[in-house]
């Protein structure tokens, strides 16, 4: 998401009615007072299951990979373990008989 420029916010704002104009003035003018943002406001639930379903269909859009993350991890134990036993993968499970 880019930041938009301060002119693309005032074209936004000219388009905006005389009262929201207004409100908008008075919402960043409480902000530069207390220094802080205000909250976010609060999802619905049909924004939420909007939100929710675009998530699902963009995480499902990508290519799976070959591991899981906690297949790649347990992987990566193996070998650490391996290598602070001193054995190679190809040697067998234990290095005194």
């Amino acid at each position: 998401m880019t930041t938009p420029t301060l002119d693309q916010v005032l074209d936004l704002a000219h388009r905006l009615p005389h009262e929201q104009r207004r409100l908008l003035v008075t919402r960043l003018e409480q902000e530069l007072a207390t220094e802080s943002r205000p909250e976010r406001p609060r999802m619905t639930p049909d924004e939420a299951r909007a939100a929710w379903a675009r998530l699902r269909a963009d995480l499902s859009a990508r290519p799976a990979g070959s591991t899981s993350m906690a297949e790649q991890l347990d992987a990566d134990r193996r070998a650490r373990d391996q290598a602070l036993m001193g054995r190679m993968p190809d040697e067998g499970d234990d290095v005194h008989p």
